[in-house]
């Protein structure tokens, strides 16, 4: 993103009331933390017309470099929580801008005077993920491992019995192992966590994959759940 991109991105967001903005940095769950744990708490103007999926883009004040992209992963009307989905040349911070990606869906207007259209400046397609939900896929959220282990520790039964209140149990759910040499110990870890969420009221899980990614401190499975 060039500097004139985002001092324009910077006056629209501040002639709101209250700009769409980072307020607080959250780590969910229980250890071990990864930086998928972490979530950005966004407040202000336009909040309670975000949705899980959608995308800002992050800028701060006298800040010409790329900050990267938040992804929301829920939203209550008052404020809503966010991923990072693309990082930028730092970590998001509080006080940063938080501009979506697409305008924010608003009710029609009355008809009125004819207004000149505004030209929206087209910005740049977002760089490919390695671990891309399915098209359409409402949450997706890791499970770590202990290393050469399959069963679930009291943090990753408490994020199951947390993420399963939080969205209910009706759609498709799906756990997906990456596509990897160890798909034995991988399979048994999928077979773990569909145990666990058979126990909280999910009629059945599948099985999917997602392509090989780089290996982190803790290895994960990831629960999808896709809207019918």
């Amino acid at each position: 993103m060039n500097l004139r991109m985002t001092l324009c991105l910077i006056c629209a967001a501040l002639r709101a009331g209250s700009p769409l903005a980072v307020v607080q940095v959250v780590r969910e769950g229980l250890p071990p933390y990864e930086d998928a744990d972490r979530r950005y708490r966004l407040e202000g103007d336009g909040c309670a017309q975000l949705s899980p999926g959608e995308v800002v883009l992050l800028v701060r004040p006298r800040e010409p470099r790329s900050l990267g992209q938040l992804e929301v992963v829920s939203a209550n009307g008052r404020f809503a929580l966010a991923r990072l989905r693309k990082a930028g040349a730092t970590f998001p911070m509080k006080g940063d801008l938080a501009v979506p990606r697409e305008p924010l869906r608003t009710l029609p207007a009355l008809p009125g005077p004819a207004q000149p259209l505004a030209v929206a400046v087209p910005l740049p397609p977002p760089s490919p993920s390695l671990a891309v939900p399915p098209p359409g896929a409402a949450h997706r959220e890791p499970v770590f491992f202990l290393p050469e282990q399959s069963y679930l520790t009291p943090g990753a039964k408490a994020k199951l019995k947390a993420w399963v209140a939080a969205w209910g149990v009706t759609g498709r759910w799906v756990l997906a192992r990456p596509d990897a040499p160890d798909s034995v110990l991988a399979e048994a870890r999928v077979t773990a966590l569909r145990t666990e969420l058979g126990r909280l009221g999910v009629p059945w899980a599948e099985t999917g994959t997602i392509p090989l990614v780089p290996p982190g401190k803790f290895p994960a499975i990831y629960v999808i759940l896709n809207p019918n």
